[in-house]
């Protein structure tokens, strides 16, 4: 009888059986851990939504799921292109609309309208000549009250600019007379001064009402038409006052006339109103004869030179005495041959005025005023109102101002015409 085999060894395949039972599972946990983390990583749980800034100002919005997206839309989601990624949001970009913006041509905020030249254009003495160097008008005030003084002044070489008194006797023939000699006519207004000096007939007070001051100021130019406007006779009251003052310019701007301050005194608010009504105007610089005296006279000529060939311009006042006269008669033709010319007033303000106003802004008469910056001034002048186009000079009585305080002379308390 045969012999039967040994079995075989059973440790091997019992160990290995085990092992196999212990590494299938750790194999398979391992697996679909990495499975689910990959998931994670494509998939997030909440998405938040993306907000894309538009063009637009300050507008945004917010992209919503594919899903969502194609759930409410027809319109099939066309196939991304080739090696182009699919994200999990659509972003929807919106163009901004295209904007046309219309630039209107707008003047700068510190530029005052002008008002009209057109007045003491028409009416302003051309020198014959300009030539270079600088320029020197010279006003002869207080004319007309004295016929023989006004002759002798007309007879100087010109073209000086006479300044007549509203109240003078044969105003408008005196005036035309002194135009057939070459020079340029002004109207010398008398306004209310500081102390008791009587400024004479018709004169204008800062307690008068805007409407009287203005219908007196429009009498007076009334008198005297060929005048390229005015300058105040005394008033070192009356034009410190800007609301006294507006009323006066209103007038000038409403004919395009042009103004010159005196300046008889430092706080004149002369040049800032005529400057905030645009209206064409010019500074007195130098006071030829304070002092009544041959000597003291040609001091101030001097003085008068140095200020034109500093500035370019200059502009002098002075008065038909004998020692003003005879000054005048000998430096006037000694001029040229210093480099300075003798021009009317017109010139200087021409002068001031070359450069163009802007064809966007507003006559005078048809806006307000901008602000004012008043040199030395209290306050800005209420009084400052759009200029009313003038039609017609309309005559009426003026009513005399109300009685001053006690104290006052009698000419302040009742002013004569």
């Amino acid at each position: 009888m045969a012999r039967q085999a040994p079995p075989a060894p059973r440790g091997f395949a019992r160990d290995f059986g085990v092992a196999a039972l212990i590494a299938i599972p750790l194999i398979a946990t391992a697996a679909g851990g990495y499975i689910y983390w990959q998931a994670a990583e494509l998939v997030p749980d909440a998405p938040e939504p993306v907000t894309v800034a538009l063009a637009g100002p300050s507008e945004t919005i917010e992209a919503e799921p594919v899903a969502q997206t194609r759930a409410r839309t027809s319109a099939p989601t066309p196939a991304p292109a080739p090696e182009t990624v699919v994200p999990f949001f659509e972003i929807v970009r919106v163009a901004a609309p295209a904007v046309t913006i219309v630039e209107q041509a707008r003047a700068p905020a510190d530029v005052v309208p002008r008002a009209s030249d057109a007045g003491w254009e028409a009416r302003a003495v051309r020198p014959p000549q300009i030539r270079a160097g600088a320029w020197i008008a010279i006003v002869i005030d207080d004319l007309g009250g004295d016929p023989a003084r006004a002759a002798r002044t007309m007879a100087l070489p010109g073209p000086l600019t006479l300044s007549f008194l509203s109240y003078a006797p044969d105003l408008a023939e005196q005036g035309r007379q002194g135009r057939a000699a070459g020079h340029e006519i002004m109207l010398h207004l008398p306004m209310e001064p500081e102390g008791r000096d009587n400024p004479g007939p018709g004169a204008l007070f800062v307690r008068m009402s805007a409407d009287d001051i203005r219908a007196r100021t429009a009498s007076a130019l009334d008198r005297l038409p060929n005048a390229v406007g005015l300058n105040n006779h005394m008033g070192s009251r009356f034009t410190r006052d800007p609301n006294a003052l507006a009323p006066v310019l209103q007038e000038i701007a409403a004919r395009g006339l042009l103004f010159v301050d005196s300046r008889t005194t430092g706080n004149s608010a002369g040049s800032a109103v005529a400057q905030s009504l645009g209206v064409a105007h010019a500074v007195r610089d130098v006071f030829l004869d304070n002092e009544i005296e041959a000597g003291a006279v040609r001091k101030q000529l001097a003085e008068l030179e140095r200020v034109a060939n500093r500035r370019g311009t200059a502009v002098a006042i002075g008065h038909p005495h004998d020692a003003t006269l005879e000054a005048l008669a000998a430096w006037i033709p000694t001029m040229n041959s210093r480099g300075l010319q003798l021009v009317p007033v017109s010139a200087v303000v021409r002068q001031q005025r070359q450069a163009p106003a802007s064809p966007n802004l507003a006559p005078v008469a048809s806006r307000a005023p901008a602000s004012v910056a008043l040199h030395e001034a209290a306050s800005l002048p209420q009084a400052l109102a759009p200029v009313p186009t003038r039609a017609a000079t309309v005559t009426r009585a003026i009513p005399e101002p109300a009685a001053a305080a006690a104290g006052e002379p009698p000419w302040k308390r009742y002013p004569t015409e």
